[in-house]
């Protein structure tokens, strides 16, 4: 090789270890924005935590003393059944006069076997309850403000704590929402990790709630699936505190037999469109509600399927539907806003989260028609063209067999 092929094969090699250099430097600033970005985000999350703890507390002090009405809306479940007992333990390090309610039956087994294993002492409204004592009231897990019942004034709302998306307007003394977190207990643990006594887990009440918080995280991210930082960081405060082998009774609770006879219904009429999966199950009991979540929950496993949507008239008085999805585009509140919109006061008749929601419409004067098998007609009918023209399908089309009577 002359001396001009050498200089020309070394300048190459040169200017191709240069290039390499660069392009590894790139990389490595790249990953320095992006960790830096991260540490920076993971601060300003931190220091918002720790702002709304002190604002929690600044809530609790300015209340000290007084009385305070923890409502339960909806179907209780685990978290805002442990919501409300860590709520009702920090009022009461304030000396305030706490009592738990709720409004809607207790039907779900596991929510059954953790009131009934851990004890709780929460109690059904009924209109001799007397109301006229609250000052205050608090709400936990829930998407808005709106109660069954009419408070007595000047009961106002002290606390509202939840991590899904808001319905409406949330007005009060203490607000505290958080979608980037999985569960409303998370937020709690938070709280009690600041609170002015030590949370020791030393006393049956308090590992009865560390227990119920863990069951409320479980619960919530559908066993850590759905967990986010905040939630891993909870459960690492509580795991020493929990009662374990209580908390591996209340996860492992029998299916009930209603439960297993719908989710047979549900497939039986499952309705199989694209990705999607619909089952209408007819009539359901109040008390077996839960059970259309579940049976979703169930048919999401099938193969191919990407969302469920199952439904039922509960209590012949509402239609009542759960989504459940695996889709990393459907995002279940928008879907079921688009599909249902709002009722005449503009509130929305369905919404969710990240991968899960739900939906009542009231039957209003339909409740009324004795002809149960033609109204259910109507109503799957509706309903399910609400849904093939959300997923922009014909309705006559199927790919698995005879949807038009729910026969496959």
């Amino acid at each position: 090789m002359n001396s001009a092929n050498k200089n020309l094969t070394s300048d190459a090699l040169n200017k191709l270890v240069k290039a390499k250099d660069l392009d590894t430097v790139d990389k490595q600033v790249e990953s320095a924005t992006e960790s830096n970005a991260r540490k920076r985000s993971n601060s300003e999350a931190r220091k918002a935590a720790e702002s709304k703890t002190d604002e929690f507390y600044k809530a609790l002090e300015m209340a000290r003393g007084q009385s305070l009405l923890i409502c339960i809306k909806g179907y209780p479940d685990p978290d805002n059944i442990a919501s409300s007992l860590a709520l009702e333990w920090l009022a009461q390090l304030y000396e305030m006069d706490t009592k738990i309610i709720y409004f809607d039956e207790i039907s779900h087994h596991e929510n059954r076997a953790l009131v009934k294993k851990l004890d709780l002492e929460l109690e059904q409204y009924t209109a001799e309850i007397d109301l006229t004592k609250y000052r205050y009231y608090a709400i936990n897990d829930s998407q808005n403000i709106e109660l069954p019942i009419q408070l007595p004034d000047p009961c106002e709302l002290l606390f509202f704590v939840d991590h899904h998306k808001p319905l409406g307007t949330v007005e009060g003394h203490f607000i505290d929402i958080r979608e980037n977190v999985g569960s409303t207990s998370s937020m709690y643990v938070e709280y009690i990790q600041n609170a002015p006594v030590v949370f020791r887990g030393d006393s049956s009440v308090e590992t009865k709630i560390a227990t119920a918080l863990m069951h409320g995280i479980r619960s919530d991210t559908d066993d850590y699936v759905n967990a986010t930082a905040a939630d891993y960081k909870a459960s690492q405060f509580l795991a020493p505190l929990v009662d374990k082998d209580l908390l591996s009774l209340i996860s492992r609770q029998a299916i009930s037999a209603k439960t297993m006879d719908l989710t047979q219904v549900a497939l039986q009429h499952k309705d199989i469109r694209e990705t999607y999966l619909f089952s209408g199950v007819g009539y359901v009991r109040e008390e077996d509600r839960d059970g259309i979540g579940q049976c979703a929950d169930y048919l999401l496993h099938r193969e191919g399927i990407e969302t469920v949507v199952a439904y039922g008239v509960v209590g012949n008085s509402f239609i009542d539907g759960s989504l459940r999805t695996k889709s990393h585009t459907l995002d279940p509140d928008k879907w079921l806003k688009d599909v249902f919109g709002k009722n005449e006061e503009g509130k929305w008749y369905g919404g969710g989260r990240k991968d899960k929601g739900g939906f009542q419409i009231p039957l209003g004067v339909f409740s009324k028609c004795s002809d149960r098998e033609l109204l259910w007609i109507l109503i799957k009918k509706t309903i399910d063209e609400l849904f093939y023209k959300k997923i922009g399908i014909d309705s006559q089309s199927s790919r698995d067999g005879d949807l038009s009577t729910g026969k496959v």
